[in-house]
């Protein structure tokens, strides 16, 4: 009976203790809530520690509430990798929100490493499709994608942005840089007109304009000079001299997204240019003066 007894106390103890740390567990949370709330990061960050060690000690961090605003206190603190960890943490719990992923991804910004921030927020995508800011996170994964080249990704994403995103200028700059590089001439020529219609002054449409005239006037300059010079007929001679209207035409153009260019930032770059076409319309005097200036 003694030993009945014994154990019945036994197991009343283990109950009462078992309460008691819940309620410890409880207090030093509100505790920390209560803190936050006011301002005092560092009590809110103790407590919050007190509640983290108790699931970590028990192994059971999967159930642990607090990761992220244990985070959110480190951040206030100034304690970055601090934050960085228990985020992370925070993604195998139970309680992860797509905050989590989100605030991770401010963080690696600040740090300047587009593959976690990258990582993070297509984390965000994926395990939260209807987040309360999908729209901002399309874009800056749009913009990682392009700064990291991936430029097939960065094209395939380009469609899922808002109307207003696509038609920004910046935007389109970063599209247009995608399609030159997946060297998608047509459309990079259709960028180019909506960018020069949206600023007169835009550099990447411009040059683009520029370098396109050239050639195009330079290759067929070319083509049609060898034609002439293989078979010097007197029919050949008059291709000729249709293609060089042609050709003159073009190099006009050029000139004048050139001139525009070259007033706008007088690159030697586009001196060169200016060089090359003022030499092909016969106009030395000129054509030195950039060659000097190319230099």
């Amino acid at each position: 009976m003694k030993k009945i007894l014994v154990a019945a106390f036994l197991v009343i103890l283990m109950i009462i203790s078992s309460c008691s740390g819940s309620k410890s567990l409880a207090g030093y949370q509100q505790n920390a809530e209560t803190a936050y709330r006011e301002g005092d990061y560092q009590t809110a960050m103790n407590d919050y520690q007190q509640v983290i060690e108790h699931y970590e000690k028990s192994d059971k961090q999967k159930e642990c509430p607090v990761y992220a605003k244990a985070a959110l206190c480190a951040l206030h603190l100034g304690q970055t990798d601090v934050a960085e960890d228990l985020l992370n943490k925070d993604t195998y719990t139970n309680f992860v929100t797509g905050n989590t992923y989100l605030s991770l991804a401010k963080i690696y910004r600040k740090q300047d490493n587009l593959s976690k921030e990258m990582m993070a927020l297509q984390s965000y995508e994926e395990k939260f499709p209807a987040g309360e800011k999908p729209d901002t996170v399309n874009v800056r994964l749009f913009t990682i994608y392009v700064e990291s080249e991936n430029w097939e990704i960065a094209e395939k994403i380009w469609p899922e942005l808002s109307e207003n995103e696509r038609a920004d200028e910046q935007m389109l700059n970063q599209y247009f840089k995608v399609n030159k590089a997946l060297k998608k001439d047509v459309m990079c020529d259709q960028l180019a007109s909506r960018l020069m219609k949206l600023n007169k002054n835009n550099t990447t449409a411009l040059e683009w304009q520029a370098v396109k005239y050239f050639w195009q006037a330079e290759n067929l300059y070319q083509t049609s000079l060898k034609e002439y010079n293989n078979n010097k007929t007197n029919k050949q001679y008059m291709i000729l001299l249709k293609a060089l209207d042609v050709v003159t035409a073009d190099y006009k153009k050029s000139l004048d997204y050139f001139n525009h260019l070259y007033k706008l930032d007088p690159k030697p770059e586009y001196a060169q240019y200016l060089g090359n076409i003022y030499t092909r319309l016969d106009e030395k005097k000129t054509a030195d003066y950039y060659y000097k200036l190319a230099k």
